[in-house]
């Protein structure tokens, strides 16, 4: 079985979503995206995203989680790569996808996907500090266990 670590994928997308979101709203401007449309559409996603992931009002209608089991002997760390590749789908990726996607045509827009991104890397990089380190997580399943 190989798990991966939270904590570490938390803190290996948040920096990739931000760099992402910065390409894009430096892309929207190059592609010909007012500077104040493109930075306010920028600005606004990632503030209000950087706020909203955090406090989901979902969350208190979830079951409640249960106690993680304690991680296997013959459980495998992955490596790294690994951790950044599983975290980045689907979100970061589809981001990603529409914003190049539609740059040419609404650059202002790409900015505001570039704001999303950029939002989701910030929340990325505050939740690490709040997962135990010791919490790993088996991707295929979504089982979580603890070291």
């Amino acid at each position: 079985m190989t798990v991966e670590s939270i904590r570490l994928r938390l803190l290996l997308i948040g920096p990739i979503r931000l760099v992402l979101g910065v390409v894009f709203l430096a892309a929207a401007r190059a592609a010909g995206g007012s500077s104040t449309g493109t930075v306010a559409a920028f600005a606004a996603a990632a503030l209000a995203l950087a706020f909203l992931v955090p406090n989901d009002p979902r969350d208190r209608f979830r079951r409640a989680r249960e106690e993680p089991a304690d991680l296997p002997a013959d459980a495998r760390v992955a490596p790294a790569w690994q951790h950044a590749a599983h975290a980045a789908l689907p979100s970061t990726v589809g981001v990603t996808v529409l914003a190049a996607v539609i740059l040419p045509f609404r650059p202002t827009l790409a900015a505001l996907l570039g704001g999303i991104l950029a939002g989701l890397g910030i929340a990325a990089l505050f939740a690490a500090y709040g997962f135990d380190d010791r919490l790993y997580v088996e991707p295929q399943r979504r089982l979580v266990f603890r070291r």
